[in-house]
């Protein structure tokens, strides 16, 4: 998460290691999508710095998608 989240305005005190702990599955390419979709989400507000809320929303995001198309898959198995 550091690698990703190196050139982005980060407000104080965002614990990325929480965040990391939340997608323990989650790929490095996954881990990129977390962090854009957080700046996008702090864009969107009109902020300049990324907040810890951003990043969980951005992880939930990025996580339902990766459920949702293990969910189609398993289904094409069966």
């Amino acid at each position: 998460m550091r690698i990703h989240s190196r050139r982005m305005n980060l407000l104080r005190g965002i614990n990325l290691k929480v965040i990391a702990e939340k997608m323990p599955t989650a790929s490095g390419a996954e881990c990129k999508a977390v962090c854009t979709e957080a700046g996008m989400f702090a864009l969107r507000e009109r902020r300049v710095h990324v907040t810890q809320e951003d990043f969980e929303m951005a992880v939930s995001k990025v996580m339902k998608k990766d459920s949702e198309q293990n969910m189609s898959i398993n289904k094409l198995w069966k």
